[in-house]
């Protein structure tokens, strides 16, 4: 059973150790799924004053461990992992810890890691499924329309019909991670169905017009999910010009005193999102607050790394339609010369 990062991983070395002793030595290993063992971290544990043994909290230890990138791109996703406390001979055993920052103390895993803000995806985007416990498979069914017709000059209606073909597809995934659909193999999608590693279902509907951005983002939750940007988009360079002055004879109009020789470009993007109600708009925390986030060009295929710049969140707005304006940065540096 694993157990998120938030809540505190508190260990009393008492196994062994004489009670009121001033310290233990211990050392915390990973285990890593070929069945090894790497040393990650080594210290002594000092006994609290008024306390029989000494205690180890080994969170921040842990979460160094994690790495959050799209593995669709080839990055590594750590979302999970599982450890060993060793000290004076013994150890508690293999425990694992998972990549939940959302301080909630109902959430159970099996019920889901995705969490989506709508149901709406980009023709051509990735659609993500993240399964809690594993190796499993993860299910997806892909509803296309596929014209049909005879489109001859008879001006019969049947030049209208529509045939719905249905394609599965399987996906096995490790324990806390993310499997991803590609929908530029499926150009006349209409509706996917996705069913993580628990049996848990979700379908989404393929539309959004002739939008360009979608986003994918960690969730508070661990999983990874997905926003469709259908409001418009702005995009917009600020500059830091670096000058410096020089000698020159202005008897010449065309001489130069002030050399500007670098510029440094910062990208900046703003998003609107479409009216969202108000169950839509209770999950934009999962994005708002996320430090994973990436920006994927539908049209060009293009994905981008980006850093949210917004500081304030809110979690309620009450009923009705909400709409979202977020802010972000390009995580590159670019230079003018």
């Amino acid at each position: 059973m694993a157990v998120p990062i938030w809540k505190d991983i508190i260990y009393t070395l008492n196994q062994g150790v004489q009670q009121g002793v001033d310290y233990v030595a211990y050392g915390i290993f990973g285990a890593l799924e070929d069945e090894t063992e790497e040393e990650i971290y080594t210290g002594n544990a000092y006994t609290r004053p008024g306390e029989l043994y000494p205690r180890v909290r080994v969170n921040d230890i842990i979460a160094d461990k994690f790495k959050r990138g799209l593995e669709f791109l080839g990055m590594e996703d750590v979302a999970s992992y599982g450890f060993i406390l060793y000290y004076g001979g013994e150890t508690p055993g293999v425990e694992r810890a998972f990549a939940d920052w959302s301080y909630d103390p109902d959430y159970n895993p099996d019920l889901g890691m995705n969490f989506p803000i709508c149901d709406i995806l980009l023709p051509g985007q990735r659609v993500p499924c993240t399964g809690s416990y594993g190796p499993a498979d993860t299910q997806w069914e892909i509803h296309m329309e596929t014209p049909t017709g005879d489109f001859n000059m008879d001006f019969n209606s049947d030049f209208l019909i529509t045939s719905t073909d249905v394609e599965t597809d399987n996906i096995e995934i490790d324990a806390f991670h993310t499997a991803w659909l590609n929908l530029r193999g499926y150009p006349s999608a209409t509706e996917v169905r996705v069913t993580d590693t628990n049996g848990n279902a979700r379908t989404y509907r393929v539309g959004g017009g002739c939008k360009q951005y979608a986003l994918y983002y960690v969730n508070a939750y661990g999983g990874w999910d997905t926003l469709a940007v259908l409001g418009n988009t702005k995009v917009r360079d600020t500059l830091k010009r670096y000058t410096t002055e020089q000698v020159y004879d202005n008897t010449q109009t065309h001489n130069r005193g002030k050399v500007n020789y670098v510029n440094e470009v910062t990208r900046a993007f703003t998003f609107n999102t479409h009216p969202l109600n108000e169950d839509q708009a209770s999950r934009m925390h999962h994005l708002l607050n996320s430090p994973h986030v990436y920006l994927h060009d539908v049209l060009t295929d293009h994905v981008y790394p980006i850093v949210l710049t917004g500081n304030t969140t809110e979690h309620s707005k009450g009923p009705g339609l909400h709409s979202y304006t977020i802010e972000a940065e390009l995580a590159q540096t670019r230079i003018r010369r």
